[in-house]
C-alpha cells in the first residue's frame, strides 16, 4: 500500500522497500547497530505498541524518510486500525507521551524542527480536529496565540484498551433531545476555561450535520457558513438554558467567541450589524434584541417567537424564571367550566365561530406574529353587547373552555373606590398583574371585564365634581391599557348607546346578540326542560317572549317543585311559571342561549 510522506517522494512501504533502504544511514546513525536502526517486525501489534515504537523513533528525526522506514509497519498497522496517516500518528504519539497540551514550538523541539516547519503540517492537525481527536487547549507561549493542542476526552482510554477512538454519537431521535444535548454541551463548555470556541464550532457543525433532517438543522445548514451556524446554535442553547429568566440572551462575549477580534477582519462590521439588527439572523427573523423594561437592548440577543414556536415547535423548554405569578381574584380554570350547548342566530353563530378559531392555541400565536411583522398591535379586544340574559357571559366562558384558556373576571366594583386615587391605582394593578400572569402562563388567559357599562360611557367634557374627574381618569387608563394590550380582553355590556367612540375603535370585534328567532328559543326550551316535545317547545317559544336566562329560571323552579312534591311539572305549570317570570309585558324578544346549570 502507498502512504504519502512529508518528503517529495512516494515510497512503497513493503518488505522489499525496507530491505532496499535498510542500509540507509544518516551521520548520526552510523554508530548504531542494525537492530536499533529498523524497528523489528512484530508478530502481534497492538495500538499501544505501535505508538510506542513511533515515539521511540520520532525524537530528533526531523520527520525524515528514515523515520518512516524504521516505523513503516507501525504506521501501516495504525493506518488500518485507526484511519490516520503517518504524520498524525507522530502527533498523537507525542501528545500521549507528553500528557499535557503542546504547541507547534514544543512539538518541533522534540522532533528537531523549527516552529515554522511544524506549521507546514497544519492540515494534518486540522484533519484530527475534524475527526474530533484533538482540542485546542489555550496559549502557553504568546498572548493571543492559541496554538496548543491536546487529545480529546476518551482518546487515551481507547488506545489503552486497544480499540479505535469513537467520538460521541451525535444523532438525536428528535428536536427535544437535540436541543437538550446542545444546551448541556454549551453549558459545560462555558465552564471549561481552557476550551477554545474554535473546537466548539467543529462540534456544532458535526452535531448539525448528524441531525440534518431536523427543522433547526436544515435551517442552520442553509446558511453554508459555520459562523452563522455557530451563532444560531448559541442562541438556541441560551433559550434552553435560560428560558424566562433575567439571564436569557447572549451578548458581546458570545459574539466575539464566534467572530474573534484578532482573526475576523470584518469584526467591527459584524458587531455593527448585530447592534443595528441587520445581521442575517435578524433578517431571517431568528434573533432579535432583548426587550429590557420596554426598551430594546442592542447588545443582548434572544430567540424570536418564530424560532421558538415554529422552528423549535417540538422542543419543550424548562421555565428558568424566578418570577412570581401574581395572585388575582376572579381566576377560573378552563378545566372547571361546565360544557354547555349555546344557540345563536346565524350572524352571531358566524362571529362566535370566528372568535373560537382566532383564540385557538394553534392559530393565535401565528396571527399575532403576523400582526407584529406588519407593525400592528397584537392584543385582541372584544366587545359583546346585548340585553341581559342573551348569553354574553356564557359565550365568553364557553370560548375559554373550548380554547383551553383560563378566565380572570373583573367587575367594575373591583377597582372603584371612594378614596381619591385608589380606583386608578387598583385598575392599573389589575392590568399589571394580568401582564405578569400572561408572562408566566403557557397559555394566555382571557381578561373578562363583565358588565362594563359604566366605565365605557362617554367621557365628561365639563368636569364639575371629583367623581367625574375620577371616571375620566379611569377611562383614560383603560384606553391606554387596551392600546398596549398583548393578551386577550373581552368586555360585556348591556348598553352601547352611550359608548365612547375611543373605546369603539379599540375593540377589534364587536359582537351584538340580537333577539332570537322561534327556532332558537325552541332549542333552548327542549334542552332545559328535556321532557318537552318539539311541538310544546315550539308553542312556548311562539307564545312567550323570554330570554335564555329566564328559561333557565323557569326550569329551575320546575326542578325545585319536583324535589318538594315529587310531582313533575306539566305544560300548564310551565306556562304559569313563565307568566310569573315576566315583570314587564312589552319587553322585546332577544337572543336566547342555554345558560349554565
Amino acid at each position: 500500500m502507498k502512504r504519502k510522506l512529508p518528503i517529495d517522494i512516494d515510497l512503497e512501504l513493503t518488505e522489499e522497500f525496507i530491505d532496499d533502504f535498510g542500509d540507509f544511514e544518516s551521520p548520526q546513525e552510523k554508530c548504531k547497530t542494525k537492530s536499533e536502526k529498523v524497528t523489528p517486525i512484530h508478530e502481534e501489534w497492538n495500538i499501544v505498541k505501535a505508538f510506542n515504537a513511533i515515539n521511540n523513533a520520532a525524537p530528533k528525526s526531523q520527520l525524515n524518510k528514515n523515520l518512516f522506514i524504521r516505523c513503516a509497519e507501525a504506521f501501516s498497522f495504525l493506518s488500518d486500525k485507526l484511519g490516520i496517516n503517518p504524520v498524525q500518528c507522530v502527533i498523537i504519539a507525542m501528545l500521549i507521551e507528553e500528557g499535557t497540551p503542546m504547541s507547534f514550538r514544543q512539538m518541533g523541539k522534540i522532533l528537531g524542527l523549527t516552529r515554522l516547519s511544524m506549521m507546514t503540517y497544519y492540515d494534518d492537525i486540522e484533519e484530527l480536529f475534524k475527526m474530533r481527536w484533538l482540542q485546542h487547549r489555550g496559549d502557553s507561549e504568546n498572548e493571543g496565540m492559541y496554538d496548543c493542542y491536546a487529545l480529546a476526552k476518551g482518546v487515551i482510554s481507547a488506545i489503552r484498551e486497544n480499540r479505535p477512538f469513537e467520538p460521541e454519537v451525535l444523532e438525536c431521535k428528535d428536536t427535544q433531545e437535540f436541543v437538550d444535548r446542545l444546551a448541556e454541551h454549551i453549558r459545560a463548555g462555558f465552564n471549561d476555561e481552557n476550551l477554545l470556541f474554535v473546537d466548539e464550532k467543529y462540534w456544532l457543525q458535526e452535531m448539525v450535520n448528524a441531525n440534518a433532517e431536523l427543522p433547526i438543522c436544515r435551517l442552520a445548514n442553509d446558511f453554508k457558513d459555520i459562523d452563522c451556524l455557530s451563532l444560531l446554535m448559541l442562541v438556541v442553547a441560551d433559550y434552553a438554558n435560560f428560558n424566562g429568566s433575567d439571564n436569557e440572551g447572549i451578548g458581546p462575549r458570545e459574539v466575539q467567541l464566534v467572530y474573534p477580534h484578532e482573526t475576523t477582519p470584518y469584526f467591527r462590521r459584524i458587531v455593527d450589524s448585530m447592534q443595528k439588527g441587520t445581521h442575517v439572523l435578524f433578517r431571517e427573523n431568528l434573533i432579535e434584541h432583548k426587550c429590557v423594561d420596554g426598551m430594546a437592548e442592542t447588545n443582548l440577543y434572544v430567540a424570536t417567537d418564530y424560532l421558538k414556536h415554529e422552528i423549535l415547535a417540538d422542543f419543550n423548554p424548562l421555565d428558568h424564571s424566578n418570577k412570581h405569578v401574581p395572585k388575582m381574584n376572579g381566576v377560573k380554570s378552563y378545566k372547571d367550566i361546565i360544557p354547555k350547548a349555546l344557540f345563536y342566530n346565524q350572524e352571531e353563530q358566524e362571529q362566535v365561530g370566528m372568535l373560537r378559531n382566532i383564540l385557538s392555541q394553534d392559530q393565535l400565536p401565528i396571527i399575532q406574529e403576523r400582526l407584529k411583522s406588519k407593525g400592528m398591535r397584537t392584543g385582541v379586544c372584544i366587545l359583546m353587547h346585548g340585553q341581559p340574559g342573551t348569553g354574553k357571559t356564557a359565550t365568553v366562558y364557553e370560548l375559554a373552555r373550548q380554547t383551553g384558556r383560563d378566565i380572570i373576571q373583573v367587575q367594575v366594583t373591583d377597582f372603584k373606590d371612594k378614596y381619591v386615587g385608589e380606583s386608578e391605582a387598583k385598575l392599573k394593578k389589575i392590568f399589571s398583574d394580568y401582564r405578569q400572569y400572561c408572562m408566566n402562563s403557557e397559555v394566555t388567559p382571557i381578561l373578562l371585564l363583565n358588565e362594563g357599562d359604566a366605565i365605557l360611557s362617554k367621557r365628561i367634557e365639563k368636569v364639575e365634581h371629583s367623581i367625574e374627574q375620577m371616571m375620566n381618569t379611569l377611562q383614560n387608563i383603560l384606553l391606554e391599557e387596551m392600546e398596549n394590550l398583548q393578551g386577550i380582553m373581552i368586555v360585556t355590556t348591556n348598553l352601547t348607546s352611550n359608548l365612547d367612540t375611543a373605546f369603539e375603535r379599540r375593540f377589534i370585534f364587536k359582537v351584538k346578540f340580537e333577539k332570537p328567532g322561534t327556532e332558537v328559543k325552541t332549542h333552548i326550551w327542549q334542552t332545559l326542560v328535556d321532557w318537552l316535545d318539539e311541538e310544546d317547545a315550539s308553542t312556548l317559544a311562539k307564545e312567550f317572549d323570554v330570554t335564555g336566562g329566564e328559561i333557565e329560571n323557569i326550569a329551575r323552579k320546575a326542578t325545585m317543585q319536583f324535589v318538594l312534591t315529587g310531582k313533575e311539572a306539566d305544560i300548564e305549570m310551565i306556562r304559569k311559571f313563565t307568566k310569573q317570570e315576566k315583570l314587564e309585558s312589552n319587553r322585546k324578544p332577544v337572543t336566547g342561549f342555554l345558560p349554565s346549570h
